[in-house]
């Protein structure tokens, strides 16, 4: 029940108690949908003074609360992950993937196209980083502070020739954004795969869209995470 954080308090010991277990949830959801690569990227929970963190050398559907570090044991996690946290105070949770998708996005000149309803998660939110090799220097952590923070109210970063960073209030919004993004990537290759003339939506559509995606009842993880929840079990 301690977790072996060094506190007492009821409070906190169940806050912690509740994030592993929604760490936990979200690491083996990643490799039930296919997004995972073995024991690499990371996911993150705001915690204390630092984060709740991917322990980095266990398979993502075999991870338990039990696993989940409070420090990172890779440098690569620590840039990226304090760089989120450090450019947006109210941001709780971090998810960084390498999905086939959202990866050959961040290899395309034009990037990101929120062309579907779905894309409205997206529209005017997603900012970008240009790859800067892999991340293990720490004079790159305000780079991508930077860059998140001149997309204002931005939930996505595509890094570009790399992969891609979704972040939110809580462990289920940042991975349901995560989950529609690489969805919303895998459609616009899809779209240009075919060789047709691509429709846009009219952007005050979009701009709608955008604002509706977030109303309480719509917002990201609202109604999914319960039932994802019941897709997970801890033996």
């Amino acid at each position: 029940d301690h977790y072996g954080l060094g506190h007492s308090d009821e409070r906190r010991k169940a806050q912690e108690k509740a994030l592993r277990y929604d760490l936990a949830v979200a690491h083996r959801l990643t490799a039930k949908y296919g997004m995972d690569m073995l024991v690499w990227n990371h996911i993150s929970a705001r915690f204390r003074t630092g984060c709740l963190i991917t322990p980095g050398r266990k398979m993502w559907g075999k991870i338990t609360p039990e696993d989940l570090t409070y420090s990172s044991t890779n440098v690569t996690a620590d840039i990226i992950h304090d760089a989120v946290y450090s450019a947006r105070p109210d941001i709780k949770a971090v998810i960084h993937l390498h999905t086939p998708a959202a990866t050959a996005i961040s290899c395309l000149e034009e990037g990101f196209q929120p062309i579907t309803q779905d894309g409205a998660y997206f529209y005017g939110k997603v900012a970008t980083y240009d790859w800067d090799g892999l991340s293990d220097d720490a004079s790159e952590g305000p780079l991508i502070s930077a860059a998140i923070k001149a997309v204002e109210g931005c939930n996505t970063l595509l890094m570009h020739n790399h992969g891609f960073v979704c972040f939110g209030p809580s462990v289920k919004a940042a991975w349901v954004l995560a989950y529609y993004f690489e969805k919303c990537c895998e459609i616009q290759l899809r779209v240009m795969q075919s060789g047709g003339k691509l429709r846009r939506p009219r952007k005050a559509v979009m701009q709608k869209a955008a604002e509706d995606s977030y109303l309480p009842e719509f917002a990201p993880g609202v109604c999914e995470w319960e039932a994802l929840c019941e897709e997970i079990t801890f033996d």
